[in-house]
């Protein structure tokens, strides 16, 4: 990112969050392609998915814009309001669902990367979840791809570096399986590792 460049942080919740669905599925159909989802996704599916977003309680959106344009978000929800098989995932753990939230998506566009945003991002969805007074936990899941995937690019850097920088830990066993397609046109189930850091 260069130095000149300014961006603006806007924290969305409930129905404001409406209006902001169709910047995030433009984020997400233009970033989930790369290296590790490898996602091929469709608009229509992209806008049902975002509306739960703005539907479901608790639920909040961070935009991070240059000028007019929206090069970057952060996203999350309580764990209860997620998919049926997230929530199974921590059946036999001994977190207390109603206390969990998840931090969807951390996205940026290229050029805006490994410029301290995502950090700061984080930082005000951590200070919205507190203010919230419900939630001590916060989780997160990352696609896991072996080392040798034939698409990993030689400088890729995993998400789970910026995690454990950030006070994550890998919760061992608690995981999750998605199907997805990927850029090839092949639908694939993909192992989804959860994380998981404390609140204070």
């Amino acid at each position: 990112m260069n130095a000149d460049k300014v961006t603006t942080e806007q924290l969305l919740t409930g129905a404001a969050i409406a209006d902001a669905v169709n910047d995030l599925a433009t984020l997400r159909l233009e970033i989930f392609p790369e290296y590790p989802y490898l996602y091929q996704g469709r608009r229509e599916d992209e806008l049902a998915y975002l509306v739960c977003y703005a539907e479901a309680p608790d639920a909040c959106v961070i935009l991070a814009s240059d000028g007019l344009t929206v090069i970057g978000a952060a996203t999350g929800m309580p764990l209860v309001h997620e998919d049926a098989q997230m929530c199974e995932a921590f059946a036999a753990t001994a977190f207390p669902l109603n206390e969990v939230y998840y931090v969807g998506e951390l996205l940026f566009r290229p050029a805006y990367r490994n410029s301290g945003l995502g950090r700061k991002l984080l930082d005000q969805l951590e200070s919205h979840i507190r203010s919230l007074g419900s939630y001590r936990h916060l989780t997160c899941a990352t696609v896991e791809r072996p080392d040798d995937h034939p698409l990993r690019p030689r400088d890729y850097t995993p998400i789970t570096r910026f995690l454990a920088r950030t006070g994550f830990v890998r919760l061992s066993g608690v995981t999750t399986h998605f199907i997805w397609r990927e850029t090839d046109g092949v639908k694939r189930d993909h192992p989804m590792q959860f994380w998981s850091k404390e609140l204070i």
